[in-house]
């Protein structure tokens, strides 16, 4: 689940925060951020700035289940390790599900 999410910030920070290097146009009337590649730009980097930082905090959170998890191997910590595990899993692979049906 950690590379999919890595797959996903790596394409907010390409397609959003440095969307003028990536994308060459067109950029009309109807296109986020109006008819000008300046506008554009800071519309995707505007959504895509939030997106990363909050990517980066669920990272550390993922880190940290993990460490808790190897603990609770070993009999080291609590009993909510497992069923917060599980739903992390369960719900990074209805993320995954959800992103394969878009394609």
């Amino acid at each position: 689940m950690s590379w999919f999410l890595v797959v996903l910030l790596v394409m907010a920070v390409v397609r959003g925060a440095f969307y003028g290097v990536a994308e060459d146009g067109p950029f009309g009337p109807g296109t986020w951020g109006g008819p000008t590649k300046a506008g554009a730009w800071a519309a995707h980097a505007g959504i895509s700035v939030p997106i990363i930082a909050a990517l980066l905090v669920v990272f550390r959170g993922i880190g940290w289940l993990h460490a808790a998890f190897v603990r609770w191997l070993y009999g080291l910590a609590g009993w909510w390790v497992l069923p917060a595990t599980i739903s992390v899993c369960a719900g990074g692979l209805l993320l995954i599900w959800s992103w394969i049906q878009q394609l």
